[in-house]
């Protein structure tokens, strides 16, 4: 099913601006590894145990552990010693770092009427480090192209293979070159605009937006020809891309989700379906040892086909 591509990796370097957080033993540990275990995706550090990375290859423990005290003080530096600045982020689990580096938390949180009001006693860190512009994409750069604005394109895998790493790069493609497009990036989470190197493209970054409301400007009042957003999922943002669509911007997005079975028997993609917003959707996996990445490309009528197989009666869209 569908048309398999494939495309290199390449290596990306540990970024000197978490040398202002961590531990300087940390650090040494990590530069003396340098690229023996493949490539660095995340840093890990939990209270009272090893750090470790997740590479391109896998997990790996180091030699340095992290006490209480020492990642507490980590996570204040990181937020420029006001953890009340970062608090809305911080109750979503996260912080964002200059560059694009995303911080995972995990701590106790206070809820209420199932929201969180606020976490605490914060255990562990996961850095995730940003891999830069390389040359990937330009597969998908295709099927934007062949559709002629007509509809857009989903990437969809489980979480850490590389979503955002390619839609950051075929971003940069579409909006550079010889026959640029104007693109509009919404950029939740400060991670798909974090490289200088973008800021000579014909791309407008609406940094830190809810997805629902960049989506609306980005259509409306930037009069883009090619929106991207990462990680797609609630009806809000299901609503406000359709009512794109219907004005003619095209979304590159990405999604969680293994198959294209599964991937469609969640609501909001099933929506946005049978809504016609997506032209292609393209599986990406890592494949063994980390070495190259593989795209699967599933066209919409196959995947219409596959809605039908489902027996999925509900035509509201």
């Amino acid at each position: 099913m569908g048309t398999t591509i494939l495309n290199p990796t390449v290596r990306n370097i540990y970024p000197s601006e978490l040398d202002r957080f961590l531990p300087s033993g940390l650090v040494a540990e990590i530069r003396r590894l340098g690229g023996s275990h493949g490539r660095i995706e995340e840093i890990r550090l939990r209270a009272g145990g090893r750090c470790a990375l997740t590479t391109d290859r896998g997990n790996v423990f180091l030699n340095t552990s992290v006490t209480l005290v020492e990642l507490q003080g980590i996570l204040t530096a990181m937020c420029g010693n006001s953890l009340y600045a970062y608090r809305d982020t911080i109750n979503n689990g996260y912080i964002t770092l200059r560059g694009g580096i995303r911080v995972g938390l995990c701590g106790r949180a206070a809820t209420e009427l199932g929201g969180v009001l606020g976490v605490y006693d914060i255990s562990a860190l996961n850095i995730r480090i940003p891999s830069p512009i390389r040359s990937v994409g330009e597969c998908i750069c295709g099927l934007i192209r062949r559709m002629k604005k007509s509809a857009g394109v989903l990437v969809y895998s489980p979480p850490g293979v590389g979503k955002t790493t390619l839609l950051r790069s075929v971003a940069y493609k579409m909006s550079s070159g010889a026959s640029p497009w104007r693109v509009a990036l919404i950029d939740t989470r400060g991670e798909l605009g974090c490289f200088d190197e973008m800021r000579g493209a014909s791309m407008d970054v609406l940094s830190g937006y809810p997805k629902g409301i960049g989506i609306e400007i980005a259509a409306r009042t930037l009069n883009a020809q090619l929106m991207v957003c990462d990680e797609i999922g609630g009806d809000e943002e299901a609503s406000a891309i359709i009512s794109a669509q219907n004005c003619g911007v095209p979304l590159l997005a990405s999604a969680h989700g293994d198959t294209i079975e599964g991937l469609l028997r969640r609501t909001e993609i099933y929506r946005l379906s049978r809504a016609g917003v997506f032209g292609a959707y393209v599986r990406i996996e890592r494949r063994s040892g980390g070495g190259e990445y593989k795209y699967t490309v599933t066209e919409a009528e196959e995947a219409y086909a596959l809605l039908q197989n489902s027996g999925r009666s509900d035509s509201r869209v």
